[in-house]
């Protein structure tokens, strides 16, 4: 049995941590709640 430190990630919640939104019609955007770091600030 292996231990391991369970990391938690710091991801943004309204683009899953990509940074950018996919669009419907083709290109994606910069998202606005974390300026595309994809981190929680």
């Amino acid at each position: 049995m292996s231990t391991t430190t369970k990391v938690e990630k710091k991801e943004c919640p309204y683009c899953d941590g990509k940074g950018y939104f996919q669009l419907i019609l083709g290109g994606s955007e910069t998202c606005n709640s974390c300026e595309g770091t994809g981190k929680k600030s």
